[in-house]
């Protein structure tokens, strides 16, 4: 069954930012890339922008010109705020720390589609009730087996089954899209049971197929009793698997092309049609939606996954167990596009330190980005992975503590895809959780220049206070606890720089929630 009846529930305000919160996000993100060794949150600092004072002055103070900003930037000096070591520290003052969503479900899980990075998870590998998500499976495997213009002759299977359904009727012919419509946007269970005959000739057969695909995708918590989901023992799935399974089947255009449709109509006998609308509310509600799939059992609650784009980023939510499925989701989605940002946190040939004090001999063999909560962008710090030929100089992974499907957690979890166990690697760790891993490599005699040069984009949104650019790099020497500027060094268990992303930059795989497995 899936969610297909008005439901008293409590509605919850979008987090959309006005132009006024865009505006000083940027800010606040400039002045991060401005400062030559790093930031830190400078709580009671007044609400003013200055730029790095000449040697000897005093830092004027500029009134900030963004409308309600909720913070402002300010210069630190040397011995001023920031890590030991830095130099010209800065300081993001009022940024505070940033609300995590309100979500009520049992299990759930967000994460950008892009990269997989993980931003938020709450019992997120648990095996659970799915309900009607099952369906994604069955219109998955049906997509790839056969044609969408074909006809399918309706057995006697499909009429016998109960709840949500189109009433088909032995006999009655329709093609597979009109199925696969009936399956996605109505959620009928009998054109699941019917898509299945089609493909492998029984229901019970298809089940076995759906089971073998997910032992590909190496979906480890799910298993399979029927392809429409009704509650049976066994019947399973985890939000982890639910949204890897979802990002696979989002790859096809006639899969995407299904699940945004908000009504459709299909033959219903030789003088009438049927005719329906979506189960996802969210399409139509929220306005960012790509795509998404209902599903509700008294046993699995309200279930749902979906897909939003907004600004260039596309996110999956996955919410199972809740009493709010929508609700969850679109907090979800506001989170992650409100609360990240995407940043650079090294660069190719950078030089890295294993400790303060010593010379670099390994360097990133490629460019580290990540989404990063705003509040954390001054906590990033790089430290060895575990079992890496870099481990253990530092004394283990802080970062590793809280990596499990947790209540509440934030973050990127896993490793970088493809990635050798026994390769020099590091992860770089904000707020408590991994972001993204870089690989390292020897650094030959005499250094090698970073192959790509960071780039401070000016705010796209006037009025706005004028924030320096990226001081000059010095030409040698480390400069401790700093990340991404021409021939700075990164030292590994030090707070990192953050920077903006060069535009065109191709987006990492970061985490092995999807795996980019062969669909």
């Amino acid at each position: 069954m899936s969610i297909n009846h008005p439901i008293a529930r409590r509605r919850r305000q979008d987090p959309t930012p006005g132009p006024a919160r865009a505006v000083a996000v940027a800010v606040v993100l400039a002045a991060i890339l401005a400062d030559p060794a790093g930031s830190v949150l400078a709580a009671g600092a007044p609400p003013a922008v200055a730029g790095p004072p000449a040697p000897g002055a005093t830092a004027p103070r500029v009134a900030s010109a963004v409308p309600g900003a909720a913070g402002a930037l300010a210069w630190g000096g040397a011995g001023g705020p920031g890590p030991a070591g830095g130099v010209g520290q800065g300081a993001v003052a009022g940024q505070g720390a940033v609300a995590g969503p309100r979500v009520v479900a049992e299990a759930a899980i967000l994460a950008d589609e892009s990269t997989g990075q993980v931003l938020f998870e709450r019992n997120a590998g648990t095996a659970r009730a799915m309900a009607s998500t099952t369906k994604v499976m069955t219109a998955l495997l049906t997509l790839e087996r056969l044609d969408e213009r074909r006809v399918v002759v309706i057995g006697p299977g499909p009429p016998g089954v109960g709840e949500e359904s189109l009433r088909l009727r032995r006999g009655e012919r329709l093609t597979v899209r009109q199925l696969l419509l009936g399956l996605l946007v109505k959620s009928a269970n009998d054109a699941a049971v019917a898509l299945a005959e089609a493909v492998d000739g029984s229901e019970a057969a298809f089940v076995r197929r759906m089971n073998r695909k997910a032992a590909a995708l190496r979906l480890g918590a799910t298993h399979y009793v029927t392809p429409y989901g009704l509650d049976r023992p066994g019947h399973q799935t985890s939000a982890r698997d639910l949204g890897r399974l979802w990002e696979v089947a989002m790859r096809r255009a006639d899969f995407r092309s299904l699940v945004a449709t908000r009504a459709a109509r299909i033959p219903g006998g030789p003088l009438s049609l049927r005719r329906f609308v979506t189960t996802n509310q969210l399409l139509g509600s929220y306005r960012w939606t790509v795509g998404g799939k209902t599903g509700f059992t008294n046993r699995a609650g309200r279930c749902l996954v979906a897909s939003a784009s907004r600004g260039g980023r596309r996110l999956v939510a996955v919410a199972l167990g809740s009493p709010d499925a929508f609700a969850d989701v679109r907090a979800l989605f506001g989170y992650g596009f409100t609360g990240f940002v995407r940043v650079r946190l090294a660069q190719r040939g950078q030089p890295v330190s294993v400790a303060p004090g010593r010379p670099p001999d390994l360097q990133a063999g490629a460019d580290a980005d990540a989404l990063v909560r705003l509040d954390h962008l001054t906590q990033v710090r790089l430290v060895p992975a575990p079992g890496s030929a870099a481990a253990g100089t530092t004394g283990g992974d802080p970062g590793s503590a809280g990596q499990g499907a947790g209540a509440g957690t934030n973050g990127g979890s896993g490793s970088a895809a493809g990635a050798s166990p026994d390769a020099a690697s590091a992860w770089f760790v904000g707020g408590g959780r991994r972001l993204v891993r870089v690989p390292l490599a020897r650094l030959e005699a005499g250094g090698a220049a970073p192959t790509s040069t960071p780039t401070v984009p000016a705010p796209s949104t006037a009025p706005a206070p004028t924030v320096p650019g990226p001081p000059t790099a010095p030409s040698t020497g480390a400069v401790p606890g700093s990340g991404g500027p021409a021939g700075a060094t990164l030292v590994e268990g030090t707070v990192v720089r953050v920077w903006a992303v060069p535009p065109g930059a191709a987006a990492p795989a970061i985490d092995p929630l999807l795996r980019r497995a062969p669909s």
